[in-house]
């Protein structure tokens, strides 16, 4: 079974691409919570794409750890969403 959540951060990079500023993230991940695919979403423009296919590049990967599940920052979110979010990634690559 796969969940799709997403969560915001509220905080910049503290690097190189500080400027971007804060982010959304979208994940979908398994019932154990490991990360399939990855998208960060920056506020000034820079979309992020990660999976088993591009695990990682400059700017950052596909998370090495199992989400937490019980973590209250992340909110559910439907297939349907993320895979709107994951296209328009696609387009801005």
């Amino acid at each position: 079974m796969r969940r799709y959540l997403k969560m915001h951060w509220d905080e910049t990079r503290g690097d190189n691409y500080d400027s971007w500023g804060a982010s959304w993230w979208y994940f979908e991940v398994d019932k154990d919570g490991w990360v399939l695919r990855q998208i960060e979403q920056y506020e000034s423009g820079p979309m992020l794409r990660y999976s088993a296919d591009h695990e990682n590049d400059d700017f950052g990967g596909l998370a090495t750890e199992p989400l937490n599940l019980l973590e209250l920052a992340y909110s559910e979110i439907s297939p349907q969403d993320f895979e709107r979010a994951w296209q328009l990634g696609k387009k801005s690559s």
